[in-house]
């Protein structure tokens, strides 16, 4: 047997005190688990991906997602050009309310285009890439001149550009890039690995099988009705393995100018997910009229836009008209009883 692997019994695991896995984005992102967040071009994938490292590494929030302390993160680039990272960077951070001096100093950024001609980049489908990359993430900054090493968090901006995988539908192919991904969870180092969506812009591009070691996957689609200057997206949870609370909700995210901040983060809860809201509410089985439903709703809701949402969840196959009306009579006629309960 390999002298490095430990496999202590059941009985000594059982009698083990671990310590417990901090967030370092709660509730979605722990110490050494990894997630991918996949997006066709131009909806700002980066953007938010940039925002992410900000916020971890200054101890923010986003979205309602709280990092609950400063965390040191490697932000790896495979095709931006340095100054437009900078560019970036200074616009989001003034709206991220974080200090800003303590958010640099955690953030090591490396990128392709900031090397000189002559240096290899790493490829993570490349063992000596494999092998560089890690070192990178794990190496004491007490031995290291250059003070790299010691993350808590790696960020991969894209998989495309990082690992040059000949043929993204073979299985076989992702086998050295999952190899990497695990020793980091080994290593206790959380990742964040952006990828491109598929054609038809519903799932990540490739194989299935590079989903197996991810803890959560986000994919981000297009929405058309906001208009943001190219970063707009609907957010959605493709898979999330611990429980969920109000901030794990599909939802409607774009940026948007700011005059005095650069630029603010701006969301509302997707209409699919209003709907859900609605016929979640319905049967309860607490609202007699659409009035009363609307006026109980946790988002904004004239009269007309429930008219809407209303025609929306019937004609998407949610729920049936016959359904609708007779959830509102069940209703009716419960507070119908409990009022003569009362009266009696």
């Amino acid at each position: 047997m390999n002298s490095k692997l430990r496999a202590p019994s059941l009985d000594t695991l059982l009698k083990t005190e671990f310590p417990p896995r901090e967030h370092l984005l709660k509730p979605w992102l722990r110490d050494g688990e990894s997630a991918m967040i996949y997006a066709p071009p131009g909806v700002g994938k980066s953007m938010l991906t940039l925002t992410l490292a900000l916020v971890i590494a200054g101890g923010g929030e986003f979205m309602g997602w709280k990092a609950i302390k400063p965390r040191r993160v490697l932000f790896v680039d495979g095709e931006m050009h340095i100054q437009d990272i900078i560019e970036r960077a200074k616009i989001l951070l003034p709206g991220l309310n974080l200090d800003e001096e303590l958010t640099g100093q955690n953030i090591t950024v490396l990128a392709r285009q900031y090397q000189r001609p002559d240096a290899d980049f790493p490829d993570l489908a490349l063992e000596e890439g494999r092998e560089l990359m890690l070192d990178l993430a794990t190496m004491d900054e007490k031995t290291n001149p250059y003070h790299i090493g010691n993350y808590d968090l790696v960020i991969l901006d894209n998989l495309s550009t990082l690992a040059s995988i000949k043929d993204e539908n073979d299985a076989g192919d992702f086998n050295e890039v999952l190899q990497f991904l695990m020793k980091l969870k080994q290593a206790k180092v959380a990742c964040i690995l952006v990828h491109h969506s598929n054609k038809n812009a519903n799932n990540y591009r490739g194989s299935s099988k590079l989903a197996t070691t991810f803890e959560v996957i986000l994919g981000l689609k297009a929405v058309e009705s906001i208009q943001s200057n190219g970063t707009s997206f609907r957010l959605c949870w493709d898979k999330f393995r611990c429980p969920r609370d109000e901030t794990i909700q599909e939802r409607e995210v774009w940026l948007e100018p700011n005059e005095d901040l650069g630029a603010l983060w701006n969301s509302r809860q997707s209409k699919d997910d209003q709907i859900q809201t609605i016929i979640n509410m319905l049967k309860t089985l607490e609202y007699p009229t659409q009035d009363a439903l609307c006026e109980a709703l946790p988002f904004e809701c004239s009269k007309s836009k429930m008219s809407k949402l209303k025609s929306q969840a019937i004609a998407n196959g949610f729920i049936s008209k016959k359904e609708w009306s007779e959830l509102l009579s069940m209703a009716a006629e419960s507070q119908k009883q409990v009022d003569e309960e009362e009266d009696y």
